[in-house]
Formats: C-alpha cells, structure tokens, sequence
C-alpha cells in the first residue's frame, strides 16, 4: 500500500534517497513550467482576441489562465510548503489534467467540469498527504485548500467563481511572504469555510463585498516592510500589496452602492490579482521556477502594478465615459505586458541541473 500512495502522492522528504529526489524534482519542475508558460501564452492571446471584440473568448481564456497560472506557482512550491515531493507520476497527472480542463474549459466543452472536479480532488489529496496543519509552515495551506474546494465548485457550477481560487492562493502566499504564517483561527476558518460557500454565489453583489472584505481581513495590513523588499525583484511589493489592499477595500464599497458584479468583479481581476502577481509572482518567483534571472525589472519596478491599478480603475468606471476607458485601460496594460516582456528578456538562463 505504501508503494501505491507513494507512486500516486508523492513521499517525505525523509523517505527519499538524493537521486529520487533529483529527478522527481526535475518532473515537478517542468509541469510547473508548462504550466506558467501556457497561462503567458493565454494572457497574450486573451489580450488580442478582446481588440478583435470577442469578449467572451477574452473572458475564458483570462480566467482559465488564471487558474493555470497559479496551478503552476503552488505546484513549483509544493514540496517546500508540504515537505513532500510529487512523484513523477503525481507531477505529469496533475499537469495533464489541468491543461485538458482549461482547454476544454476554453472551447466551451460542456464536459470541461469532469476534468475540473478530477484535478480538484487529486490536488487536494497531493495536500492532505503533508501539507495540512497548524504549525505556521502548514497553516497558509488551509487557504488553498479552500481555494481548491471553491475551484470545484466553480466548474460544476461554472461561470465567474472561478476567480475564488487565484484569490485563495494570493492569501497563501501574501501570508507567506509578509511573515504571517501562524493561525488567527477565529479570521481564517470563517474565511476558508465561507469562501466556496462565496463562490456559489458570487453573482450576488452582496457576496462580491463580502469576499473583498473578508480577504482584505485575512491578509491583514503589514507594520511594514524589512531590508528584504529591496532588490530589483521585490523592491515593487510594498508598493502593489498597498495598492491591491486599496482594491479590495474600493470592491467592497462599488459593490455596496451599485456597481455591477461583472465591472466590480474586472477590478478584482486587475487590480487585486493582477496587482499581486505583478509584484509577487512575477519578479520573485517565476525567474527562479523558470531558471534565469533578470538584470532589472521595469524602469523603477513601482510603475508595473500602478499602472494595472489605474487600468482596474479605468475599467471598473468605465461606464462614466464607456468604451473611451475601457481604451485607456487596455493600453495601460499592454504598457504593464511590454515593461515585464522586456525585463524578462533582460535576463539570463541559469544553470540548475
């Protein structure tokens, strides 16, 4: 039986000798790099098919790539958040079947949800295998968990609910890197509970207030900032997680005074998530997923997530002045794209195998 749990989850840090853990890694790896990839290619093409006025399409493939994306920023991060490392087999299961769901996903195969709800149920079980507890290594995973909870949720009940589960793994990380690891019990259960519960409903304005609010809580409001936030790739944090911060709280009150879900749900997109990824996953955690490293990111790195917060502004009130913003938004991101493309290519590739 142990052979059989340890070919299809994983196994210990301690159960594995150096060379199993080496070419098990190289596995976990490369799923976790297709996996980023195929979201760029995703945004990018998302991006193209909104100029050429297909919104529906643009909708999909964001969100799926969303959901791509962060698939493959937890999955990098996996044996370093549950000390246990995927099997290979494990690794090539879990990235199949979250490509076939987001591209049935994006081609509007009614089945997609069979996929979905195949790959929530193994990803949880690859967490439940050492990934769940309460001392503070542990704890961030009870959000993604829950996020993976409201990810099924959203494919058997389809629709925007999706976005729940970026979000859940934004507050993993956020409560990662900001040091706030250990349990607030009272906060975060009634969070991981009521998020799938959320989810189901999240076409109510009053559910799209409540999700803001409630994360805003849970990842709190940081005493500040140390040393570590000075580099080229995390110099831009303190400066987007404020402005994600102001996001939620401006979700909250767009919701409250009768801003539709859809445009309150486009400033989440951009302004929350967007935001975070562009001063989080993007300069710190990718160039090491990826193998290289950056010579620079963006002129000063703070523009990057201002000019998304400005796009998610411009977009969520764009029926103040109609397609004039909406313009003015999509331009500012593609400003955003071509700063990150051209840091990325600043780099160099480095040698870890």
């Amino acid at each position: 039986m142990s052979r059989v749990v340890r070919l299809f989850l994983g196994g210990l840090f301690n159960e594995l000798t150096q060379d199993t853990y080496r070419r098990w890694f190289v596995y976990q790896m490369r799923v976790s790099q297709t996996l980023l990839i195929a979201s760029f290619a995703s945004f990018i093409i998302g991006l193209v098919v909104l100029v050429l006025r297909r919104s529906l399409l643009h909708g999909d493939l964001m969100l799926g790539g969303l959901v791509l994306f962060y698939v493959g920023i937890m999955f990098s991060q996996h044996p370093g958040f549950t000390r246990v490392m995927p099997s290979p087999f494990a690794s090539l299961l879990l990235g199949a079947l979250s490509l076939v769901w987001f591209i049935t996903y994006v081609l509007g195969l009614w089945f997609n949800w069979v996929f979905g709800l195949f790959f929530a149920v193994y990803y949880i079980l690859l967490l439940i295998k050492g990934g769940l507890g309460r001392i503070p290594l542990y704890w961030p995973n009870t959000f993604f968990l829950s996020g993976l909870v409201s990810f099924a949720v959203a494919v058997y009940t389809g629709g925007l609910g999706l976005v729940t589960f970026p979000i859940a793994s934004i507050v993993s990380l956020v409560r990662r890197v900001e040091g706030r690891q250990r349990p607030w019990y009272a906060i975060d259960l009634v969070y991981a509970v009521a998020l799938p519960i959320m989810t189901y409903f999240i076409r109510n304005f009053i559910t799209v207030a409540l999700l803001s609010l409630l994360t805003f809580v849970v990842i709190g409001v940081p005493r500040g900032f140390g040393p570590g936030f000075k580099t080229i790739y995390s110099r831009a944090y303190p400066v987007g997680s404020s402005l994600a911060r102001v996001t939620l709280v401006m979700a909250v009150i767009l919701s409250l005074i009768g801003v539709s879900v859809f445009d309150v749900l486009h400033l989440l997109f951009i302004g929350f998530i967007a935001v975070i990824m562009s001063v989080l996953c993007i300069p710190m955690l990718i160039p090491g997923i990826l193998w290289f490293s950056m010579r620079f990111y963006g002129v000063v790195g703070y523009e990057i997530p201002t000019l998304l917060f400005i796009s998610a502004l411009l977009r969520a009130l764009y029926f103040l002045a109609s397609h004039v913003l909406v313009a003015a938004s999509l331009l500012l991101v593609f400003i955003a794209y071509l700063e990150v493309a051209i840091s990325y290519l600043s780099g160099k590739r480095v040698q870890v195998l």
